[in-house]
């Protein structure tokens, strides 16, 4: 787990460094400048109970409060492709602090990275809606022991990974103070790397006090951009992970190969298909079938995809597959799965990330991902 967490952090730096750094240095090279930020919050909510006794008593005995730091930044030439399409958003790193008042859960802390993108151009508006994200891994849980820790029955791992989505309504005073509020969704959970891993979650309801530092303007309106034109790309994608199928057992691997094809619409989204192979080791342990194994440790499937560009180094993609083959003793247990992640472009056709395989909203496995993409992008930024 030490490597993972290690690695984990080499790609938040590279996703965080790529947009800091900002898109415009693939083509023409700009002056970058950037206005910065600080927010400190604060944030109170519930936590999410489950159908099992022994999961509720945990969740009545537990009061969650939570404390984050955040540096924020925002690009501030006003002809900045994707800042013009989305609306000048904040970006940058924070770190977390909580507590649940309960021993059994353990004290959580967590580095992410966040982005924060308005629904508007601000222009002089007082009063602005945005929608916002951070991903990041957390520490300190006090996870699932049998002896010493039966009740925790949600996280069996002291690191998890860490996701909050929300809604956020900023007001601002002036241009350097503003105060903010959020309400959305919290998770924690590791993927299927330990079990349990019922996942914590949380609908918690955040204040924060905002300050921009320097004189640094920031222009509000939007600026024309350039009409995209669409083009095709096409990707070789391998990914490798690790699971535990029961707890105190010791971990498998899983692996994937992927091939997809995709046709960039505009700025913002791809749409596509493609093919998936899925191997996992062991196979043979868990499937007592006559199948041969080679069926056993491999299954296949057919994948819709979606990736949303938050710049030109970095999208989210999104993923729904079929199975044309499957073993339910490798948890393959739906039809269907889905996908979702961070990948960013490391050279102009080689790109890295993470993404979760689940079953039906329940975790498969992490994959750590990387990828060739065969492309010819037309467009400038």
């Amino acid at each position: 787990m030490k490597r993972i967490f290690q690695c984990f952090w080499i790609l938040l730096f590279i996703f965080s460094s790529h947009f800091l750094l900002g898109q415009d240095s693939i083509s023409v090279k700009k002056e970058k400048k950037y206005a910065k930020y600080i927010d400190v919050r604060f944030e109170n909510g519930a936590m999410l109970g489950t159908s099992k006794e022994i999961g509720q008593q945990l969740v009545d005995a537990s009061y969650y409060n939570g404390f984050d730091i955040r540096l924020g930044f925002r690009k501030t030439d006003p002809y900045d492709v994707y800042g013009n399409v989305y609306r000048r958003p904040y970006l940058g790193v924070g770190y977390y602090q909580s507590t649940f008042h309960n021993e059994a859960v353990g004290y959580p802390t967590a580095m992410y990275f966040f982005l924060t993108m308005p629904f508007t151009f601000e222009e002089n508006k007082k009063f602005n809606l945005a929608y916002t994200g951070a991903f990041g891994l957390s520490y300190n849980f006090n996870p699932y022991d049998s002896i010493g820790n039966p009740t925790n029955i949600f996280i069996g791992s002291v690191r998890n990974c860490y996701v909050h989505l929300g809604i956020e309504a900023k007001y601002k005073f002036n241009e350097k103070w503003a105060l903010k509020g959020t309400f959305g969704f919290k998770h924690f959970s590791n993927g299927s790397f330990k079990q349990p891993n019922l996942g914590i979650n949380l609908f918690p309801l955040t204040i924060a006090g905002s300050y921009k530092f320097g004189k640094t303007e920031i222009d509000h309106y939007k600026k024309p951009i350039p009409k995209y034109i669409k083009h095709n790309l096409y990707n070789i994608t391998f990914s490798a992970g690790s699971k535990n199928y029961e707890h105190g057992e010791p971990n498998h691997l899983k692996t994937a190969l992927g091939f997809n094809y995709l046709r960039q619409i505009n700025y913002k989204y791809r749409l596509g298909i493609g093919t998936d192979i899925f191997y996992s080791a062991d196979a043979e342990e868990r499937n007592t079938s006559d199948a041969s194994n080679f069926s056993k440790s491999f299954s296949f499937g057919i994948v819709g995809s979606w990736e949303w560009v938050v710049s030109p180094r970095v999208y989210v993609p999104l993923g729904v597959g079929v199975y044309l083959h499957r073993n339910e003793e490798n948890n393959e247990k739906d039809p269907v799965y889905l996908r979702a992640g961070i990948r960013t472009r490391i050279t102009e056709h080689f790109n890295a990330g993470v993404t979760i395989k689940a079953h039906k909203g329940v975790a498969d496995f992490f994959e750590w991902t990387l990828a060739y993409t065969i492309h010819q992008d037309p467009n400038k930024y």
